[in-house]
């Protein structure tokens, strides 16, 4: 089997989504001789900041001198991105024959269960001293939750998204994320809504769990706008520390990977603040208000990529655009969602900040019909200059005349962009 077979075959298998369970997953494990049982592990759930917060976790350990696994989703480009180690995304030929092997003992799996178990074996096996593995939705009910007790299990936020799956309330989907939370470990999370935090303490408590909810402990000095960084003063030391994330939400992320290492170093890890300085400065997470030029065929633009793709998102972005010196230009939106998204909510912000609109398709099955999403965004601001380009590449030329552009509304749009672009500066997977 070649890489492009294997990847064709987990393509094939992005909507064989089963909510049923964690059977098949388990027999799945058993037959590779329980990986997932060897590992030590950090677990992060959320609806937004788990891979910022999964990326800062990981260049920390990794700065302590620790052998780190990393499992994160979506990818941008390559699947090889989802599968770390060490910050090196897997090889394509070890990927394909780990593929092969999990494919042999689980063919009824599923995309993301597939992944997941690949992402196990190959940790166990490397011998990792700690791997941060990312959930892919909710918690509860996610493949990842086989891990039978991490040594961290953190909740980055809790709003909506896949209500699908999740719940149409904040307390439903707290429930469904606290279900990291295992007997006996230790949980944290930011300060959140009080239905989400009542949820949550709930499920510590009913599992004799450790559970910190911790408000920011940093706050932003100075943003480096053109190198995609900032610098970030801690409120009660006064110590400043380069960070390699931009936007206004990273001073929660940053906080609760503090804060994390401060407990694994109470657990007996090899960790101090001196690695987390080093993680914060070395950590490079793309599509999270990444700047890149876009080259002669894109006029020179300046690209705004984020990967926003929820209403909670929607507004961080909005949040972080509003201090940033793009607000006084006469930008343009490229936007993409998908089908399953709260559209409404998202294209009622972004109607708030600009005046003109391109519309395309993301490279997605369930992408939403732009048509249809040029309409809504008409629907909200009349006034508005709505236009749609089915390709992204020719969205992206009509949209970069004007100097200044935003590219959002799906991770699936902003991996084809960065990759159109050539604009992964900043490695997802570092040296």
């Amino acid at each position: 089997m070649t890489f492009e077979e294997a990847e064709k075959t987990l393509i094939a298998r992005q909507d064989f989504i089963k909510k049923d369970g964690l059977a098949r997953v388990y027999a799945c494990l058993e037959k590779l001789g329980d990986p997932h049982l060897r590992l030590k592990t950090i677990h992060v759930t959320g609806t937004n900041g788990k891979g910022s917060v999964c990326a800062l976790f990981e260049a920390s350990l990794r700065a302590a001198g620790l052998k780190t696994g990393l499992f994160i989703s979506p990818h941008l480009v390559s699947m090889t991105e989802r599968i770390q180690l060490n910050g090196q995304c897997m090889d394509r030929e070890v990927f394909t024959a780990l593929f092969s092997e999990v494919f042999a003992a689980g063919p009824d799996l599923s995309f993301f269960e597939l992944l997941t178990c690949m992402a196990f074996l190959h940790f166990a096996r490397e011998k990792t001293d700690l791997a941060v593995i990312e959930v892919g939705i909710g918690g509860r009910f996610d493949t990842t939750n086989v891990l039978p007790r991490p040594e961290l299990s953190v909740i980055t936020s809790v709003d909506f998204d896949h209500k699908k799956y999740l719940g149409n309330t904040i307390a439903e989907i707290a429930s469904q994320k606290a279900g990291i939370i295992k007997e006996g470990g230790a949980a944290l999370a930011p300060i959140l809504p009080p239905e989400a935090r009542a949820e949550i303490s709930r499920e510590a408590a009913g599992k004799n769990a450790q559970c910190r909810f911790f408000a920011p402990v940093f706050e932003i000095k100075a943003r480096d706008w053109e190198n995609n960084s900032m610098t970030l003063r801690h409120l009660k030391s006064g110590e400043e520390y380069a960070f390699g994330i931009m936007g206004e939400m990273q001073v929660s992320n940053a906080t609760l990977v503090w804060e994390g290492l401060e407990l694994l170093r109470g657990f007996g890890w090899p960790v101090n603040k001196a690695h987390a300085a080093a993680g914060f400065a070395a950590a490079r997470w793309p599509a999270r208000f990444q700047a890149v030029r876009g080259g002669e065929e894109f006029a020179n633009a300046v690209f705004i990529i984020d990967g926003a793709h929820n209403e909670e998102a929607v507004r961080a972005f909005a949040q972080t655009w509003k201090v940033s010196p793009f607000v006084s230009r006469d930008a343009v939106f490229v936007v993409g969602m998908l089908q399953d998204k709260e559209r409404r909510a998202m294209l009622e912000t972004l109607a708030g900040l600009c005046g003109r609109f391109v519309f395309t398709r993301p490279d997605s099955p369930r992408a939403a019909d732009p048509c249809a999403l040029a309409d809504e965004l008409t629907a909200i601001r009349p006034d508005a200059q709505a236009e749609v380009q089915e390709d992204i590449r020719a969205a992206l030329r009509c949209a970069s005349a004007g100097g200044t552009v935003a590219v959002l509304g799906s991770f699936y749009l902003a991996g084809t962009v960065l990759e159109i672009l050539d604009g992964r500066q900043e490695k997802i997977c570092s040296a």
